[in-house]
């Protein structure tokens, strides 16, 4: 009996690693954030990619990640990818590697002699990274050979770091309803989870409004909180004004090993006038998509852009691709005219 509890205790040990894991850096490409193509490499539409059109024979060409701090306990790279092989007769390769101090390592290669690698829709590489930490790093995507024209495409939808720590909450996120009006009350949720490998206790939970920069509460925990569990925090507030903002939440621990997943990302949240108003959209556009949009990165029509401003907002509104010949009904009239086009 002593032996079958010692291993139960091994296997928990074993799996911990695997369940606790703090994400510390991450990029899902809705926009370049500071990675340096050359040829045939892209990054659009929420994916970083190496395409074989235009053909290049004798190619050479990489991606190049900005300069990243891997923090202690560093422990994996993952990259989430697929590899297209159009032919597998020549000697084409994709490679990986880490920069470093002057020095460049590669940490994985795969020829494209083996075909396709992964899913179309993504495969998880892992790649550990231990020996690492604490060292400023750059990733470099790679591929050469004969002729681009042996590969379709390498596709890599986001990259992750990861790193084990003993104590570390994370604000997941804040959710609530983006549309009050005036004096009415809502109620918005603060999301924590803790991240780290211990329980921890004794921490601060706090929800602001970024256009005021007030406070809206807080709420202190002396309750544990496990390893890998969620929790949620309740805060009702009600405005005077109308106007719009973003809330965003904290969270506060003495200890915490990694600060950078203690601010939530921005919860949009208007709050309406007293006063009611009607929104038309005309398109009077030319189709062409000539607007990259700031939150998803790709390239959208201009009356697209206004219409998922608005649903973003919440607001209703009339889409017309001919204008009505009665405006009356409207307080509000978006158009777009249509780019120049020298034919």
């Amino acid at each position: 009996m002593k032996r079958f509890y010692y291993l139960i205790l091994m296997v928990l040990l074993f799996k911990l690693p695997i369940l606790a894991q703090t994400v510390y850096w991450s990029d899902s490409f809705t926009s370049n954030q500071g990675w340096t193509p050359e040829g045939n490499w892209s990054i659009s539409n929420g994916m970083m990619e190496f395409h074989w059109s235009p053909e290049i024979t004798n190619f050479d060409f990489s991606i190049t990640s900005p300069v990243i701090t891997l923090i202690d306990n560093s422990n994996k790279l993952i990259i989430n990818q697929y590899l297209d092989v159009y032919f597998t007769g020549s000697d084409e390769v994709a490679e990986i590697s880490i920069i470093y101090d002057d020095q460049e390592e590669i940490i994985w290669s795969y020829a494209l002699s083996n075909g396709n690698w992964g899913a179309s829709s993504g495969t998880e590489l892992t790649i550990p990274i231990n020996e690492y930490e604490g060292l400023d790093v750059q990733f470099r995507f790679r591929t050469y050979g004969a002729t681009t024209y042996n590969w379709n495409w390498w596709d890599i939808f986001d990259v992750r770091l990861n790193a084990d720590l003993n104590i570390d909450l994370s604000v997941a996120k804040v959710s609530g309803p983006i549309q009050v009006n005036v004096l009415d009350p809502g109620n918005w949720e603060v999301h924590i989870k803790n991240t780290g490998f211990q329980a921890v206790s004794n921490f601060t939970v706090k929800l602001f409004d970024y256009k005021t920069g007030e406070m809206i509460g807080f709420i202190e925990d002396y309750e544990q909180i496990q390893s890998q569990e969620t929790k949620s925090y309740n805060f009702n507030w009600s405005s005077y004004a109308a106007y719009n903002t973003a809330f965003y939440g904290t969270v506060t621990l003495f200890g915490d090993e990694f600060a950078g997943n203690n601010i939530s990302k921005n919860h949009f949240v208007r709050i309406n006038p007293d006063i009611d108003f009607s929104i038309l959209v005309w398109d009077n556009d030319n189709e062409i998509e000539t607007v990259t949009c700031p939150e998803q990165g790709d390239e959208i029509l201009p009356s697209t852009a206004l219409t998922r401003a608005l649903d973003l907002a919440g607001y209703e509104y009339d889409f017309y691709k001919v204008l009505p010949s009665n405006l009356n009904d409207y307080e509000i009239v978006f158009c777009t005219m249509g780019c120049f086009c020298v034919s």
